[in-house]
């Protein structure tokens, strides 16, 4: 199993709330920023992005998504010289998933939404991403992808019996896609795992390894996978992924750990065979060394949340 595949099994979307904007030029909208995944499909029209991060203002265009993954302040216009409300104002002016805003020019429509993640399961996907992805309509874009954004224009714009549940899958769909497209426009731009499964010979390496997180891996057995030497293979890895390989590997099985250790379901002793660890001792020093506390320890601390 890649660990993309694993992460997503895993994942539960959360307080998804979502709305359908009617903005006639000219409209602005400003967000303080929320530690959630934000985004927005501009269905027909047109709007410009900005953000603290981005260098520029970014143009978007009919059948663009962006997509935020941290708490970064945003605003998005018509036009850069339009004046911008408070979203929360513009929260309080929607009628079921409606709003409609704006001085009655040019009509741009969007699909708004948020959601949480649970957050453990996500986190080494969240770290591996750009904090602002923009999927540009004239870039490849899969059937299914498309379909999904037309799903959710379809479900805003006329909610039925069960609609809320609907937009909570698609939100996950949407999510799941969108990585996709970013991993197949952008599969080097990045130092992370993700620009390691595109590699040809680092991904084989990186699905052995989530696959059998209790192997005892060595730098020259993955070499072997990888089917190069062990200095070359060790120096690729480090290049592509931005650590070492035992490294890489060290962190994905306390990463491991901590899911099993909070679902309560399993002992000590279990989860430090089933991560690759021959004994509870070696276990505790590195997840102490990695987390700042034993394994007992992060267990108690969960259960007096």
């Amino acid at each position: 199993m890649d660990p993309i595949t694993e992460i997503l099994a895993a994942m539960r979307v959360e307080k998804a709330t979502f709305y359908r904007v009617e903005a006639t030029a000219p409209w602005g909208f400003a967000s303080a920023g929320e530690p959630v995944v934000k985004f927005v499909y501009v269905m027909r029209g047109a709007a410009v992005l900005t953000t603290a991060s981005q260098p520029a203002p970014v143009p978007l265009r009919a059948g663009d998504v962006f997509i935020m993954f941290d708490a970064e302040p945003y605003s998005i216009f018509d036009d850069l010289r339009s004046a911008a409300i408070d979203c929360m104002v513009v929260e309080k002016m929607r009628v079921g998933s409606r709003i409609d805003v704006g001085g009655g020019g040019a009509l741009t429509t969007c699909i708004s939404g948020f959601f949480q993640v649970n957050a453990e399961p996500v986190r080494p996907l969240l770290e591996a991403l750009p904090k602002f992805l923009h999927l540009k309509s004239e870039q490849a874009r899969t059937l299914a992808f498309q379909s999904v954004l037309e799903l959710l224009a379809a479900e805003t714009e006329d909610a039925m019996i069960g609609s809320d549940a609907v937009i909570g899958r698609l939100f996950e769909l949407l999510f799941v896609h969108a990585i996709r497209a970013h991993a197949s426009q952008t599969p080097t731009a990045t130092r992370s795992w993700l620009a390691a499964i595109s590699d040809r010979h680092l991904g084989p390496v990186i699905c052995s390894m989530h696959a059998s997180l209790d192997e005892g891996w060595t730098v020259e057995s993955l070499a072997r996978l990888a089917g190069m030497s062990r200095s070359a293979f060790a120096a690729r890895f480090k290049n592509v992924v931005g650590e070492a390989p035992l490294e890489y590997l060290t962190r994905w099985r306390i990463h491991k750990a901590i899911q099993m250790l909070q679902s309560g379901q399993h002992s000590l002793s279990a989860i430090s065979a089933n991560i690759g660890y021959e004994s509870e001792a070696s276990f505790n020093r590195v997840f102490k060394r990695a987390v700042g506390m034993t394994p007992g320890a992060f267990r108690r601390s969960i259960t007096t949340q």
